[in-house]
């Protein structure tokens, strides 16, 4: 046992400077598996979490990644709620044996730690054979800021880890003796995070046609792994429940956009959450997604490591010092990927900065290929700790041993002191759910333990009501909800979703089991119009609007108060209102859609609602609508009717796809009762992108509204 110890001494010692970091990030009363709270602070933990309630106490399903409850009409699968499907499969395998409040996120931060530190060791032991040097040498890879930043961002993909396992395969093993490790690396990382996945194929095929040799033999064999790898690994993928979605699916809106720029390594400030990783560098303006998603600051004591690295590296002094690494087949082979998946993560938009230097057209099926991979500024992490292990084992080769460990430890000073900062803020992070996010309300406990449904007025992918009620959910046992958020959906089931809730409610046809969040106070508005005189309960509380059938008596006197004063919005008289959908309080009920972040509001799927009111009665008035309608090779008139206050007033036939219309509606004072105005829009040939080849979006569009105005005549 004593030899085992000592012989182990380095993994040992891992694995307590992994607790410490796992204590120092989360605390040491979130460690346990059992504390839950923790992982309702911020939206990815939220789901991630969440997603694995439901998951665990759901029957096994084939796909054994079916996730049905965590989202009903619109779920998929444990893939797409990032909840580590690996370790989802182990421990709904032994639920009977866990109890009911459940998390293994602590545990998987702790793997991250640990291997992150383990397989930056065994590299850098490879190439040094000094367990001091290669000891230091890994401390900047457990401070790297691609890796601290994710573990409490984006759990799933802080598993760097993984991509250190590859680089360790590739650096130090020959790709035709150690074929079983690259099918299980694979295998296991498509059991945990999509990206990394993708990369370690892109890797692994890169260094097998490198080595690859023109004769039949070789061609055959090469044909025969891939055949292999390709095989269970698509087989791996659909029962973990990848195909839950279409295909079209999986391809998100981004390419382009979720980049790398050239200036990503040096850029240490992240604007979306206004924290600095350097006390020393000052910010360079990225946009907010190159921030985001492409995060790939080096650290002071990286980048002076790197030019110092690379001095050495031209000068002829040191020639006979690197010759073992100017002529290491694998390292040569690794810069080649390197360079390909930098160009990769530039995408076909490079940018120095603010500046736009290429920008390349593409395609559009060669663009909807690339966003099976949006978020491309992640596939310049492996070039990120490739190039630190290579400037690592370049000092230790230029000076003798003390000399280049004197060396490293001076830029891990200078590393540990840059990003410290940025450290500093990710160590309170995770902390027990904040007053602010936990109901305080009685209602909610004594509503949901009759209600085991929760829904949502809006099912889309990322509802902004997700973070109040994520908490509540597992905390009262709800059983089904569709009120998630998800990394893929099916746009189209999400689609007919929303139409078909819109049509319960207009039908009059609530479900008796469920507690109805009120997405914005447009639906709002609207429910009011449609079941104020039903026992339906609306309440207010914690913030929230929500309904309830059959527990109007539920109601207390502020409830009632402010759903009384609860009425359409008012729109002046000749004054022009443009429309934003970003805007939730506005002018329209149910069947309108986001123009992705641009001005206007479009009609989705047979019925859209515009609903206001004026400020006193008028005898007539004309509503003037600024719209463009949604023309297609497949539609090339748009054909609705207009109603208003349910009395049907014009038919309406637009045609030209490049220019704006103007829709005018004559409304007759007779028709309008208590100044309040209800426009419907009854669609009759819809058609969604998807369907013409346009986008992978399936909203079924009509018009776009851009502005509305109100004239009394």
């Amino acid at each position: 046992m004593k030899k085992f110890f000592i012989k182990n001494k380095i993994n040992f010692l891992f694995l307590f400077i992994s607790f410490i970091c796992i204590v120092a990030v989360l605390g040491i009363k979130n460690i346990s598996f059992q504390s839950t709270a923790w992982l309702y602070g911020n939206n990815d933990a939220s789901f991630m979490q969440l997603g694995w309630y439901f998951f665990q106490n759901d029957i096994w399903r084939f796909p054994l990644g079916s996730n049905p409850n965590y989202g009903e009409e619109i779920a998929s699968s444990i893939v797409y709620t990032d909840s580590i499907p690996i370790l989802a499969f182990l421990f709904k395998s032994i639920r009977s044996l866990i109890p009911g409040n459940f998390q293994y996120f602590s545990f998987w931060y702790f793997l991250c730690f640990f291997f992150q530190l383990f397989f930056s060791f065994k590299i850098l032991k490879k190439f040094t054979n000094s367990d001091l040097y290669s000891l230091v040498g890994s401390i900047f890879f457990l401070i790297a800021p691609i890796f601290i930043f994710k573990i409490n961002w984006h759990g799933s993909a802080a598993m760097g880890g993984l991509l250190l396992c590859t680089l360790y395969l590739g650096l130090t093993k020959e790709i035709n003796e150690s074929k079983l490790s690259w099918i299980v690396l694979i295998i296991v990382a498509s059991l945990i995070e999509y990206s990394s996945m993708l990369m370690i194929i892109v890797v692994y095929s890169f260094l097998r046609i490198i080595n690859f040799t023109f004769d039949k033999k070789s061609f055959f064999e090469l044909t025969k792994d891939f055949f292999l790898i390709s095989s269970l690994l698509l087989f791996t993928l659909y029962i973990t429940g990848y195909f839950e979605i279409r295909m079209g699916d999986t391809l998100g809106i981004g390419f382009g956009v979720y980049k790398l720029n050239l200036l990503s390594p040096f850029d240490s400030f992240q604007s979306f959450n206004n924290i600095a990783w350097s006390r020393f560098l000052p910010d360079i303006k990225l946009t907010r997604e190159e921030e985001l998603e492409s995060f790939n600051y080096f650290g002071l004591g990286q980048i002076l490591m790197l030019l110092l690295s690379f001095l050495f590296f031209l000068n002829n002094n040191y020639k006979k010092n690197l010759l073992s690494i100017r002529n290491n087949k694998k390292i040569k082979a690794f810069i080649l990927i390197s360079v390909f998946m930098t160009l990769w993560a530039l995408s076909n938009k490079v940018s120095f900065g603010s500046y736009t230097l290429i920008e390349i057209p593409l395609n559009k099926y060669i663009f909807a290929a690339l966003s099976l991979a949006k978020n491309t500024g992640r596939m310049f992490w492996i070039v990120n700790y490739f190039l630190l292990i290579l400037s690592i084992i370049i000092i230790y080769n230029c000076f003798e041993k003390k000399v280049s460990l004197s060396i490293i430890s001076l830029f891990l000073i200078i590393q540990a002191t840059d990003v410290s900062v940025g450290i500093k803020s990710r160590i309170n992070f995770f902390t027990p759910v904040k007053v602010g996010s936990e109901l305080k309300d009685p209602i909610w406990e004594n509503l949901f333990e009759k209600y085991k449904v929760v829904k949502t007025t809006y099912p889309i992918s990322w509802p902004s009501s997700f973070i109040k009620l994520s908490y509540a959910m597992e905390k009262y046992n709800i059983e089904k909800t569709n009120l998630v958020i998800q990394a893929r959906i099916n746009r189209k089931t999400a689609a007919e979703a929303r139409y078909n809730i819109y049509d319960s409610f207009i039908k009059k046809n609530l479900s008796s089991n469920a507690v109805y969040i009120i997405d914005n106070p447009g639906h709002l508005r609207h429910l009011k119009h449609l079941l104020k005189n039903e026992n339906i309960g609306f309440f207010y509380r914690d913030n929230i609007w929500f309904m309830v059938m059959n527990e109007k008596e539920r109601m207390n006197d502020n409830d009632k108060k402010i759903f009384s004063k609860m009425k359409p919005k008012l729109l002046e008289i000749n004054k022009r209102k443009d429309l934003n959908f970003r805007n939730g309080d506005g002018y329209y009920g149910f069947g309108w859609s986001h123009n992705i972040n641009k001005p206007g509001i479009w009609s989705e799927g047979p019925l859209s609602t515009l609903l206001f009111r004026t400020d006193k009665n008028y005898k007539n008035l004309k509503l003037e609508i600024s719209c463009k309608p949604y023309i297609t090779k497949k539609n090339n008139v748009s054909e609705f009717d207009i109603y208003v206050n349910d009395i049907f007033n014009q038919s309406i036939k637009l045609v030209k796809n490049d220019q704006d219309e103007k829709i005018e509606i004559l409304i007759n004072e007779k028709i309008v009762k208590k100044n309040e105005i209800k426009v419907d829009f009854k669609f009759k040939n819809p058609v969604s992108p998807y369907e013409v080849f346009e986008s992978p979006d399936s909203r079924k569009l009509g018009i776009l509204v851009k502005n509305i105005k109100i004239i009394s005549y």
